[in-house]
């Protein structure tokens, strides 16, 4: 028997784009599911083989542009999901002080509320990227998320050394938080170069 197992369709409402760059958007999300297998959720919560969802989701997002030392965006998602509602809030600033810096911060929200039980996230992270010349680089990403409370730091460094011939070292560290302090998961470095023959 041929039926639907999934679908998702996508209703733009709203798209302006401004002169200076700067956008907004709405947008409507119908789904249907038809679960194949046992759904693991989050929150220890689990929806059963089987069962049919009809649910929407309402999506807005306010953009600046980008070209500005100072821009960002807002994104706000909120509707019914699978058997319960869902609520989304994440927002990111760009900040350029000065040409070869490039800070972002990022921080998302979700919290979900099932008749089975509700349970939310938050994550949150930031980027430097710094370009001391045309050939070095150094980029550095710290995230901490609070489902599985790890902050975790990654360093690049790049070097060109010409171009088709790269030098990356890579330097990793996580940490667990257990509330009172932070416990060292794991750290670890790595070196890899890239050649490029041409022939």
């Amino acid at each position: 028997q041929n039926r639907r197992v999934r679908s998702n369709l996508q209703f733009q409402l709203l798209d302006l784009t401004f002169h200076s760059g700067d956008s907004v958007s709405v947008r409507v999300t119908p789904s249907f599911d038809h679960l194949q297998t046992d759904f693991r959720i989050g929150g220890g919560i689990t929806l059963p083989i089987g069962t049919e969802y009809n649910f929407t989701r309402y999506n807005v997002n306010v953009s600046t542009a980008s070209q500005r030392k100072i821009s960002g965006s807002a994104n706000y998602s909120v509707g019914t999901f699978y058997s319960g509602n869902r609520r989304d809030i994440s927002g990111t600033v760009n900040l350029r002080p000065r040409r070869g810096i490039l800070a972002t911060l990022t921080t998302t929200f979700n919290k979900v509320d099932l008749p089975q039980g509700h349970f939310s996230s938050k994550v949150m992270r930031a980027i430097i990227n710094t370009q001391l010349n045309p050939f070095i680089s150094i980029s550095n990403n710290v995230q901490f998320d609070s489902v599985s409370r790890v902050l975790g730091w990654q360093s690049r460094f790049r070097w060109i050394v010409q171009p088709g011939n790269d030098i990356y070292v890579v330097w990793l560290n996580n940490w667990q938080d257990t509330g009172p302090q932070l416990t060292t998961l794991d750290r670890s470095a790595a070196v890899k170069a890239v050649y490029t023959y041409g022939f």
